[in-house]
């Protein structure tokens, strides 16, 4: 399966606001939208559950190492990320 952005960032946004039940303005969160402070505001313990079903979903490999980095993103930068390890796969 090909991932684009746009399923990456839907994928994102469905699952923080469905299953993970952060409290997310989707009409307000946009790709240069923060992951973490000033933006979605995601904790360090949500983001790793989010990078963990983002493995699951789109059969990608995140190393704790990176974890941290993807936090530093925006909404759109995380999603080239997670296109581009899929590509490289």
């Amino acid at each position: 399966m090909t991932a684009s952005t746009t399923d990456v960032r839907e994928f994102v946004l469905s699952t923080l606001a469905g299953e993970m039940n952060v409290p997310i303005d989707r009409a307000k969160v946009g790709d240069d939208s923060p992951i973490g402070t000033g933006g979605i505001d995601l904790e360090s313990l949500s983001l790793v559950e989010l990078t963990l079903r983002m493995e699951r979903e789109f059969g990608v490999k995140i190393p704790d190492s990176d974890i941290e980095a993807l936090g530093a993103m925006t909404l759109g930068q995380l999603a080239a990320d997670i296109v581009r390890r899929k590509a490289v796969q």
